[in-house]
């Protein structure tokens, strides 16, 4: 399996530097960001061919677009909410703002050679959640229809305290949407305590892309791999038998004051694991 690192542990940094040191560390690719610092959108065609330009001096894939966070939408960074406006807003011009934004991403992932993006859900309320769930769908099934044309797959991303929180709430939505894919993220099942061999064997040809990190105490905090509880070999030996041959994309957002540390640490774990 190929093995990336999300530029999002670079937040210290420009996009290009990242580039640069993510491949220089040995990966085969980067997931880029969607969002500020490095790739809130609209880009002009000069940063994109920028940014072609580097991926491709430097070698490196683009192993997933993640489009989970719009921070850039604030002007007052105290009083973010890294996930709204979502695709469950209830407010029609915030939720269509969002619509509109993801469709950007799918175009930005088509011209970067990327062949999924990760989207998520706004927060859960728990007394809106039928109507939530509802949003959710009609705001899908624009996305979804919008990337078939592009050839690019919609992988959506779980999180604990998200309208859509746990595998099965993904299940439930996979079953109105034959093309929505799973963005498995190692930390959040392990967080929710779910089983990642029946989880992978559930979701099969539907997984899109994969995030990497590692978890302790069901503490959701993004640990390099290794450093925490989750038993990576049978994650992929599972990933192995299902046949999945996407990235192994490092998410270590935890680590942007000690970035250089993570990307070596992981890079040798990775490597080591694809060994075995």
């Amino acid at each position: 399996m190929k093995i990336g690192f999300s530029a999002n542990a670079f937040t210290n940094f420009s996009l290009i530097d990242a580039i640069q040191r993510i491949s220089n560390a040995g990966y085969d690719g980067i997931e880029i960001v969607v969002d500020s610092p490095h790739a809130f959108l609209p880009l002009s065609d000069k940063q994109i061919e920028e940014i072609k330009h580097n991926l491709k001096s430097y070698d490196l894939l683009v192993s997933n677009l993640n489009a989970n966070t719009v921070t850039g939408w604030y002007s007052n960074e105290r009083n973010i909410e890294k996930f709204e406006p979502s695709l469950s807003n209830k407010n029609e011009t915030l939720r269509n703002w969002r619509i509109d934004y993801t469709k950007k991403s799918i175009q930005l992932a088509k011209e970067l050679e990327s062949d999924s993006i990760c989207i998520t859900t706004g927060i859960k309320h728990v007394e809106n959640m039928n109507y939530e769930i509802s949003i959710l769908k009609k705001s899908l099934s624009t996305i979804l229809e919008f990337a078939e044309t592009y050839d690019i797959k919609i992988a959506i991303e779980y999180e604990p305290g998200l309208l859509v929180e746990n595998s099965e709430d993904v299940l439930e939505l996979s079953r109105n949407f034959k093309n929505l894919g799973l963005n498995l993220d190692t930390c959040h099942v392990a967080v929710l305590n779910e089983n990642f061999v029946e989880l992978i064997q559930k979701f099969k040809d539907r997984i899109f892309h994969t995030h990497i990190s590692d978890c302790k105490d069901s503490v959701h905090y993004h640990l390099i791999p290794g450093r925490g509880e989750i038993d990576f070999c049978e994650i992929h030996s599972s990933l192995k038998k299902i046949n999945y041959n996407g990235f192994l994309t490092a998410e270590l957002y935890t680590y942007a004051e000690n970035s250089e540390e993570a990307l070596s640490e992981t890079f040798n774990f990775l490597k080591n694991l694809n060994n075995n």
